[in-house]
């Protein structure tokens, strides 16, 4: 865990000491916060219910050069009896284009660590510390000029404490931007 502080207060150092051209989407915005959600159902054959997941990251982004953003996120993981829940914190860093006036498309690739595997998205053993590196795409549509709704998909691969890769996922989330 002392680890995975370490590696967020760094980062946030570099994100807030990062100068340059702010290179915005949306004119005179340098920050977005934005939020998503992914739920589902999973039934194991072993048991007679369904559990409800919900994924939800958290992220706050800084414009930094020519359409590149800075954006640390905390990705919760959320059973619904609120058993083995899962915290990983990435750092990504995405690129924005602007598609038209109101379509913006953007790239991201991150890396970061978590508190517990993932197993259909449950944190199965939460004393476990994993690794995760991601890719995804997405598109932001604005509804004005500071929010957008958000879709992407996001691939991301998990490793343990030894660097065995033991699981991938491959996500779509639905969202909000708000610029700022």
């Amino acid at each position: 865990m002392r680890r995975l502080i370490g590696i967020f207060i760094i980062f946030l150092l570099i994100f807030i000491s990062v100068k340059g051209t702010y290179a915005q989407p949306i004119q005179d915005k340098k920050f977005e916060f934005s939020t998503s959600a992914s739920m589902w159902n999973i039934k194991f054959e072993w048991n007679d219910e369904a559990t409800t997941i919900f994924n939800m990251p958290l992220r706050i982004g800084f414009f930094a050069y020519k359409g590149i953003e800075i954006e640390p996120e905390v990705l919760l993981t959320i059973p619904e009896d609120g058993d083995g829940t899962g915290i990983h914190v990435l750092a990504n860093v995405s690129y924005n284009l602007k598609a038209s006036k109101k379509t913006i498309v953007f790239f991201l690739g991150g890396y970061g660590f978590g508190n517990a595997s993932p197993i259909y998205t449950v944190a199965w053993d939460e004393d476990e510390s994993i690794t995760a590196w991601n890719f995804g795409a997405g598109i932001k549509y604005l509804v004005n000029s500071s929010a957008a709704i958000r879709l992407e998909y996001r691939y991301t691969r998990y490793s343990d404490e030894q660097g065995e890769h033991f699981r991938t996922d491959n996500n779509f989330y639905l969202g909000v931007s708000i610029f700022f």
